[in-house]
């Protein structure tokens, strides 16, 4: 792997540890971070809208099975 890879590699694990969402579906936000808070915020809407856009793509493929 050559640096460039590396770094990507570090971007993403730290991107995916940024923000996580517990059992209830809460949005949990890393405390051991060093992100500026615009960051974290910005991560944390954007975990927020992929899970509202994935329920309601799970959401849809139910409706379409019940109409089939």
């Amino acid at each position: 792997m050559d640096t460039a890879e590396l770094l990507e590699d570090d971007v993403v694990d730290k991107k995916a540890e940024l923000v996580n969402f517990d059992n209830e579906g809460n949005i949990i936000v890393s405390k051991h971070t060093e992100a500026s808070a615009k960051l974290v915020a910005r991560r944390a809407i954007e975990a927020h809208l992929e899970r509202k856009r994935l329920q309601l793509d799970d959401y849809w493929d139910d409706l379409e099975k019940e109409l089939n």
